[in-house]
């Protein structure tokens, strides 16, 4: 599974994002999450989107209204091309992504 990381704004509120994808159930996901820990959205609330299709996680973005770092939702695209898993990166708002993990 990859994971790309960033910090983004929802409704004026920093948010933490989790994205990625699933190489064993071949899925894209999205996680949200605020300054407490608490889960405000999850992919998996949403079990019928088809989360194969890069598409669905774009416009689940656009949907909330996240303000993501540019390249985060591309580079979860390539992972999903590539199959990739055991990857984690954190996107930062003005820099390049740094990996913490590639497997």
């Amino acid at each position: 599974m990859s994971q790309h990381l960033a910090t983004a704004t929802l409704d004026g509120h920093p948010v933490e994002i989790v994205a990625g994808f699933d190489r064993r159930l071949g899925d894209y996901f999205l996680q949200v999450i605020d300054e407490r820990n608490d889960m405000l959205y999850t992919s998996l609330q949403e079990p019928l989107l088809d989360w194969t299709d890069i598409a669905t996680l774009r416009a689940k973005v656009a949907e909330l209204g996240l303000r993501l770092p540019a390249q985060l939702v591309d580079e979860v695209e390539g992972d999903g091309r590539r199959r990739a898993g055991n990857r984690i990166v954190r996107h930062l708002a003005d820099g390049p992504p740094v990996t913490l993990l590639a497997g």
